[in-house]
């Protein structure tokens, strides 16, 4: 018979907080005497959805080296490891997050036994502060405090303008100049037709940037602020919409919102394309009232909206092909129903404990 590896941790329900000590026994017993040359935990933290999985393995932890394993007798060798800062176990529609604790009994060359416990990591409330304060040694470290959200993509506080793509000028001058060829080639009857849809998805594509051009130099052009932009459920944050006219200005709308939802990519295998799974979790959006709709030439007129974040908010999550995205947009509309709209993410964290 092998060894058997039991784990028994202190806290039956699992749950942990950042920066406490998760504590228990790894249990070995060996139907003979053996030598274990190392007893390794790890923390390990993994993603499951509905495009790629990913895992992220924790650094090696030496709980004990060589061990000297009676025969038929249980050896209990105990272990604190620290909780890591995030990210939090989440149990989402299309996401989730799940923290695992693995232990390997590494007995000889060829001899490897392993256990695993899963591990609920969650945020702090104030009742679960106040009981281990009582504690110096089980309070958690200022520094574990800072939530590490993941890796999250590249540029993910980056501002960006919608739509692009289509509406670039190249785009409208090079199918311009598609159709254009083709009807001085004197084409047959199908080509002089795609020759005419590829002019006016030219000129189409032209019209709608030179209109968007046209906008930003008549607003200034508008500018997306928000303020802070790493932000705790349950604070605040304050979006501000700036405008400079060189004329004056009434504009149809502005609206602002704030939105939360998980974002998934399965990757494309030919000829398939990537798959794109959304699903929504926090939706806010706001009319700007009409006195405020008002801008006067030559001078930076700021539109403010304010929003709470909800205190249960889930906090931002990064991984490759998997995120939680906490986003504020601003969309103007002008009277000649001219659009613009900017859209910049946001980080949000956990509640202060």
């Amino acid at each position: 018979m092998s060894p058997r590896l039991t784990l028994h941790l202190d806290r039956r329900d699992a749950v942990h907080r950042p920066g406490e000590l998760i504590t228990g026994r790894v249990e070995i017993v060996c139907p003979e005497s053996k030598r274990c040359d190392e007893l390794v935990a790890s923390l390990d933290w993994d993603v499951e959805s509905r495009g790629e999985p990913y895992a992220v393995r924790g650094a090696p932890l030496v709980l004990a080296a060589g061990l000297a394993l009676p025969a038929d007798e249980p050896m209990f060798v105990p272990f604190e490891i620290p909780a890591p800062a995030g990210p939090l176990t989440y149990h989402g529609h299309i996401l989730t997050v799940s923290w695992t604790l693995r232990v390997e009994a590494k007995l000889g060359w060829t001899s490897r036994e392993r256990v695993e416990a899963r591990i609920l990591l969650l945020p702090w409330t104030e009742e679960a502060r106040a009981l281990t304060a009582t504690s110096y040694r089980t309070a958690p470290s200022r520094h574990a405090l800072v939530y590490n959200p993941g890796p999250l993509p590249d540029a993910s506080l980056g501002k960006r303008d919608e739509p692009k793509t289509l509406e670039h000028p190249i785009v409208g001058v090079a199918l311009a100049a598609a159709s254009a060829a083709l009807l001085v080639l004197r084409a047959g009857a199908f080509a002089r037709v795609f020759a005419l849809v590829l002019l006016v998805g030219g000129l189409s594509a032209l019209f709608a940037h030179l209109r968007r051009r046209t906008l930003r130099e008549r607003l200034g052009p508008p500018e997306l602020a928000v303020h802070p932009e790493i932000v705790r459920a349950g604070e605040v944050i304050t979006v501000s919409v700036s405008f400079k006219p060189g004329r004056p200005e009434v504009l149809k709308e502005i609206i602002v919102s704030l939105a939360a939802q998980e974002v998934v990519v399965r990757p494309s295998s030919e000829p398939d394309e990537p798959r794109h799974y959304r699903h929504s979790l926090h939706g806010e959006r706001r009319s700007v009232d009409r006195a405020r709709l008002r801008l006067p030439p030559g001078h930076v007129t700021v539109v403010q909206e304010m929003f709470r974040i909800p205190l249960r908010a889930p906090p931002s999550f990064g991984a490759p092909n998997n995120e939680l995205r906490w986003e504020v947009s601003a969309t103007v509309r002008t009277a000649d129903l001219v659009s613009w709209k900017q859209t910049q993410r946001i980080l949000v964290h956990p509640p202060a404990p």
